[in-house]
């Protein structure tokens, strides 16, 4: 009799901490899965300032002005394509 008291209950606290268990288990794995995105929009928004710095400079402004069709004043613009 009292061994059969021992295993109900045992199997009661058993049955308690799955719940739980399973809830750590997908926190944890939750937890994992956001600090490899937060890696990723880290790195990314490192590669904005590295882009946002770059573009401060004057290179940088005319290379861009240029590819968007603006020239320096005295400068003959042209096109080069093929119909």
């Amino acid at each position: 009799m009292r061994k059969l008291v021992v295993i109900i209950i045992v199997a009661i606290l058993a049955v308690l901490f799955v719940q739980p268990i399973r809830a750590y288990r997908t926190a944890q794995a939750e937890l994992t899965t956001t600090r490899a995105q937060l890696s990723v929009v880290r790195e990314a928004k490192q590669r904005a300032i590295a882009e946002r710095d770059a573009l401060g400079t004057r290179e940088m402004l005319v290379r861009e002005a240029r590819r968007r069709g603006y020239i320096f004043p005295g400068e003959t613009p042209f096109s080069v394509g093929s119909r």
